[in-house]
């Protein structure tokens, strides 16, 4: 049996909840023989000790969204709940860990700002990479990722938990095994938010807010989330137009209990967006996001609605020519190749977190690239970048544009800032 996976977690983010929640399922489900996680890594000591340790360190940090489902409020977790019988060295300092040699791969859940240099210097330093989405602060500085990974060797995946859903994989089946016919139409979209203060900081997290912290908004931040389903279900996507707003040019954050405003920020990113979009094979789609709008929150019904030649798929519901549906997934687990329903759902998991993870670490196991890889983060960021480059072109911007360079308006800044 090869030896577990040594893990250091490179930034003691929110999501890092989510994905001890994944952890913790593949040891539960059999998986624990692949991995040991055995260091943290935090800027401030005390946000390792959040999370090293039950009964040590800080208590858990407030839920920074409001959508009780969101994984970013998923409920705090503690490595000692996954290994009790050591704990995890605490680092301050990246480089140092990786300097120490004890870890064989690395998560990276910082800021978008830093997810290139960290990860470069990981691999550099010989260790596979998990890094959250969206991968990088700009299309070129994936790109270097890529290159990177592709010169050591080391396995390069992005944490996209949309890829990882069992209803993102049996709605990709019904689509290719022809059960709508051919993809004509998708739509998809939320305007407004849930919270009475649509000026919130996003998450909690200020660098949110700045150009040069995130590189975009909710065109990046969620964009490459919306593009990754739409591309894993229906195909490639081929170009973008769209147009996009800061509504709130000034948001607040507000104290723990969300009782005051403990700072005003500047917003320097998209808080809205219109995008349209076409398909490789001709369909069409739209996807419309504002993470501000004040009033009323309105959002699509139906999630991702996909419109094809012969029926449609919308609210994980399949549906005929003739109007009856049937649940997408029960279609899929009952139809399907077993290996395939396997493959998707694993020993029956349906975690997306534990399933991203799971293929990380059977990558690394196999010598083989992740599903998740590098490219496929890429192309997503340059979607997701492109809503952002075809408002400020007003026109429609190719991904073959964005992959190459020739399209690079907005990101010109992040690129010379970040000496891309």
């Amino acid at each position: 049996m090869a030896s577990k996976v040594r893990i250091g977690i490179i930034g003691c983010a929110r999501i890092l909840n989510a994905h001890l929640r994944g952890y913790k399922l593949l040891q539960e489900n059999g998986f624990g023989d692949l991995f040991e996680i055995v260091a943290l890594c935090a800027r401030k000591e005390e946000d390792a000790h959040r999370f090293r340790r039950r009964g040590e360190g800080p208590g858990p940090r407030p839920a920074p969204v409001d959508a009780p489902g969101d994984p970013l409020n998923a409920p705090h977790a503690y490595i000692s709940d996954l290994h009790p019988e050591r704990d995890a060295a605490v680092y301050t300092d990246y480089n140092a860990m990786l300097a120490r040699g004890e870890i064989d791969a690395a998560i990276i859940l910082t800021g978008h700002d830093n997810h290139h240099s960290i990860a470069i210097d990981a691999m550099r330093a010989g260790k596979h990479i998990l890094v959250e989405k969206p991968m990088a602060i700009s299309v070129k500085a994936a790109q270097r990722m890529c290159e990177v990974a592709d010169e050591t060797g080391r396995v390069l995946s992005i944490a996209e938990n949309v890829n990882f859903n069992p209803g993102t994989w049996a709605s990709q089946w019904a689509v290719e095994t022809g059960l709508i016919g051919d993809v004509q139409l998708l739509y998809r979209g939320v305007i407004g938010f849930r919270n009475a203060r649509p000026d919130l900081v996003a998450a909690r997290t200020p660098w949110r807010q700045s150009k040069l912290g995130a590189g975009g908004g909710v065109a990046i931040d969620l964009g490459v989330h919306l593009f990754n389903g739409v591309r894993a279900i229906c195909g490639p996507v081929k170009s973008v137009q769209a147009l996009w707003r800061t509504l709130e040019p000034v948001r607040v954050l507000m104290s723990d209990d969300d009782r005051a405003v403990v700072a005003r920020v500047e917003n320097q990113v998209d808080d809205a967006f219109f995008a349209n979009f076409e398909f490789e094979a001709g369909g069409i789609g739209h996807l419309a996001v504002s993470r501000s709008a004040r009033g009323t929150q309105v959002g699509v019904p139906g999630g991702t609605n996909i419109w094809g030649s012969k029926g449609a798929i919308s609210n994980g519901q399949l549906f005929g020519e003739n109007g009856e549906s049937e649940n997408v997934e029960d279609r899929f687990q009952r139809e399907a190749d077993p290996s395939l329903v396997n493959q998707v759902m694993p020993r029956g998991m349906t975690d997306a977190f534990a399933l991203e993870n799971l293929n990380w670490l059977q990558a690394i196991a196999d010598g083989k690239p992740a599903q998740m890889s590098g490219e496929e983060g890429t192309i997503d960021l340059a979607l997701s970048y492109a809503i952002l480059e075809s408002g400020m072109l007003n026109r429609t911007v190719t991904l073959d544009e964005m992959l190459t360079g020739e399209v690079e308006g907005y990101q010109k800044e992040i690129n010379e800032y970040y000496g891309l």
